[in-house]
């Protein structure tokens, strides 16, 4: 069975050989990603390459802003590289500034985009039209997996990831609490775009794709209560999956942190698959309470904390993946998977000998 096979069944709750093995944001196949061009992390996507299961990640291509004529202005501080966005809009400028540091393979928001409730007016109150999707991705992901590798993984965001993403955190969940009524109707604005586009995408001739939908993490305990999450998640999730199966594609909940008292919600969206199903105490209930609660109907991928796979022994990994084989790996629907990426330059060898002892420890548990 390859590696396509593979992720197809488990998914569509077919029985596989082994468990699949998939290293998340360290994509073997994509020669335009920094790990494949770093060479201190060579040996280790040479491994991966060789030994793992990919879903080729890729962005969606969505663009809130399309026709926008926005303002950049960058400068260097140092080893940090300072950039900042202004937007027109009818109503007045909107504004945020990033902050991109040497060797650190992320971007820091200094200043969001949204800083007061009269932000998001502004923000409506632009002209949006649904560009034409850019398959350049998609075909290069295509073309890089061959027919056995793996599947494409698309990663989109839901109307929530669009709004708290563009506030400070917590000022998203006060004004959650302050203004729901506000905050509902510019999700429900949001989603009609966010599902205008998703429509184009899926209508654009891609095949056996796997989405990503981002943003159900922002409501979840102890940030927002479940009744937050039923109103802002459930409510718009729940009809971006069913457009996705109904397409004949596959769609996958990402939702880090504590998911113990809304994951009865995440299965009554459906989703086929959720990610990544984080280990007490960074997360709230054991990967064996959810399989048991969920896991009879939607596929489990993750339980691998990366900071296991910076900070510990190669005993203590090979452990930690037995546990979590016997947890969840019965009657299948389960990919093992780390809940993260290193994001530094160079790797750590300690790291890169942890991933090849999951690698391996996977290999060997994961066998049907």
């Amino acid at each position: 069975m390859n590696s396509k096979e593979r992720l197809l069944n488990v998914l569509q709750g077919k029985k596989t050989d082994r468990v699949p093995v998939s290293t998340y944001e360290l994509v073997g196949w994509n020669t335009n990603s920094f790990e494949n061009q770093e060479p201190s992390y060579k040996r280790l996507m040479d491994y991966i390459r060789k030994n793992t299961d990919c879903m080729y990640m890729i962005d969606s291509g969505y663009e809130p802003f399309n026709g926008i004529e926005g303002k950049e202005e960058s400068w260097a501080e140092g080893d940090s590289v300072f950039t900042r966005h202004t937007i027109p809009t009818p109503k007045g400028d909107l504004t945020k500034l990033l902050r991109v540091d040497k060797n650190i393979h992320t971007t820091w928001t200094l200043e969001h985009l949204f800083k007061t409730p009269e932000d998001m007016d502004k923000y409506l109150s632009l002209n949006f039209v649904p560009r034409e999707p850019v398959l350049t991705d998609y075909y290069k992901a295509k073309k890089e997996l061959g027919e056995d590798k793996g599947m494409v993984l698309f990663s989109i965001a839901d109307p929530v990831c669009e709004l708290a993403g563009n506030f400070e955190f917590s000022e998203f969940t006060i004004q959650s609490v302050l203004n729901k009524e506000k905050i509902k109707h510019f999700l429900d604005v949001i989603f009609e775009m966010h599902y205008a586009y998703l429509e184009k995408l899926l209508n654009s001739g891609i095949k056996d794709c796997l989405f990503r939908i981002c943003g159900p993490e922002y409501c979840t305990p102890p940030y927002l209560s479940p009744e937050y999450f039923r109103d802002f998640i459930v409510e718009y999730d729940k009809k971006l999956i069913e457009l996705i199966r109904k397409k004949g594609m596959y769609s996958r909940i990402h939702s880090h942190g504590k998911i113990g008292k809304v994951v009865d919600l995440i299965g009554e969206m459906g989703p086929d698959a959720l990610d990544p199903v984080e280990p007490i105490p960074d997360g709230d209930i054991s990967l064996k309470d959810v399989k048991e609660r969920i896991g009879s109907k939607i596929c489990l991928m993750g339980n691998m904390e990366l900071k296991y796979l910076e900070f510990c022994t190669g005993n203590e990994i090979d452990t930690k993946v037995k546990e979590m084989m016997d947890a969840a790996k019965e009657n299948g629907r389960f990919v093992i998977m780390p809940t993260a990426a290193p994001i530094n330059v160079p790797l750590s060898s300690k790291t890169e000998q942890n991933y090849i002892k999951f690698i391996d420890a996977a290999l060997k548990y994961g066998e049907y």
